[in-house]
């Protein structure tokens, strides 16, 4: 090959690295621009007022048995309007479990339309709150306290009975382990007596019954069990004479006869 034809390949070649140069620029720009002008739609999709959650009406709520579509919604407490692309999914999760003590959620975010889908699985009411300064308020087994307008119409025809005495101020430590051994008990129990937390009672179908302070749940089963065991005391005594059954020590009940009996406490056997 001639020098004049090497200079010149070497020419053809140069011309085809800079041209291959300029198409990979403008290749480059194009695919910026397009991309600008992708993300630039996308924002002014999402910044239009139809991509906001603006009214309670957008969140959708499944699944709820006992809770109120209203009720559930409140406790999201999200200011309107937001944009749906700013709304935290498991944040609004974490919200809702911590002040409503659901036991399942899961909240997704919907565009077409902008919406929030919340999907639950709420607890019945299982107790009325009895208070000096308060009516109507009931208690799932999980300790949420609620009135009564919190929850579906549905729920309004049937009420638990069981009543939970509280104090003015103040709620039932260990609720939820007190209420498990309660409800399987078999004798009948009328209400929970918790404004003393040193000296728990129950009112059930035989009479009152003294249990002292919650101590731990194995001890608790112990005294349901002795007070089924116990079932008949007034069979072997008046009724008139006794105040209360005291299972404070399941292992020694005792009959707590009243302040006009000489003898104030009588133990018993099975």
């Amino acid at each position: 090959m001639s020098q004049s034809a090497s200079k010149e390949h070497l020419k053809q070649r140069r011309r085809q690295l800079q041209q291959q140069r300029r198409v990979r620029v403008v290749t480059s720009a194009w695919r910026f621009v397009c991309m600008s002008g992708i993300l630039a739609g996308l924002a002014w999709v999402i910044d239009r007022p139809d991509w906001t959650i603006s009214q309670a009406e957008q969140i959708r709520i499944e699944g709820n048995q006992y809770l109120s579509d209203k009720t559930i919604r409140s406790m999201l407490a999200i200011p309107y309007p937001k944009l749906i692309m700013e709304l935290a999914p498991e944040q609004l999760r974490s919200q809702l479990l911590e002040r409503a003590a659901i036991p399942s959620v899961k909240i997704d975010r919907e565009l077409l339309p902008p919406r929030l889908l919340v999907q639950v699985q709420d607890s019945p009411p299982v107790a009325r709150i009895v208070r000096s300064t308060q009516a109507q308020i009931f208690i799932d087994e999980r300790g949420l306290q609620l009135p009564i307008s919190s929850y579906r119409p549905t729920v309004w025809r049937s009420l638990p009975t069981l009543q939970l005495m509280l104090p003015a101020q103040g709620s039932c430590p260990n609720w939820t382990q007190i209420y498990q051994a309660v409800r399987t008990s078999p004798v009948a129990i009328g209400a929970i007596d918790c404004r003393n937390p040193q000296n728990l009672m129950l009112q059930t179908e035989v009479g009152k019954v003294k249990l002292g302070r919650f101590g731990d749940r194995s001890r608790l089963n112990n005294q349901m069990q002795q007070l089924d065991r116990l079932r008949d005391w007034q069979k072997h005594t008046s009724s008139a004479d006794v105040e209360l059954l005291d299972l404070e020590n399941p292992d020694l009940p005792k009959l707590q006869l009243n302040p006009i009996v000489p003898k104030a406490i009588k133990p018993i056997s099975d």
